[in-house]
């Protein structure tokens, strides 16, 4: 591949979390979050992980978030149980 692919690629999906209303955290920009609020009307921020291949999604409703990704990128099955 070119040298400049994992650049345009990482501009793409920043982008993409952009759309998607998403932050980057200045700190690292790996973490990108955006303001939420849960049925209850309590307010928290929902956080994205992503690191090379791999995504967290920590939020009131994952589902939801992985969902929207997966509906530009075609995802790998989610290989992590959700704890009852």
């Amino acid at each position: 591949g070119l040298k400049s692919s994992g650049a345009s690629w990482r501009a793409h999906l920043a982008q993409t979390m952009m759309d998607l209303k998403f932050t980057p955290c200045r700190a690292d920009s790996d973490v990108w979050m955006r303001p939420a609020v849960k049925p209850d009307g309590f307010k928290y921020y929902e956080y994205v992980l992503i690191y090379v291949d791999d995504i967290l999604a920590i939020s009131h409703k994952p589902d939801e978030v992985m969902e929207n990704l997966s509906a530009l990128y075609r995802l790998k099955e989610d290989p992590v149980t959700k704890k009852k």
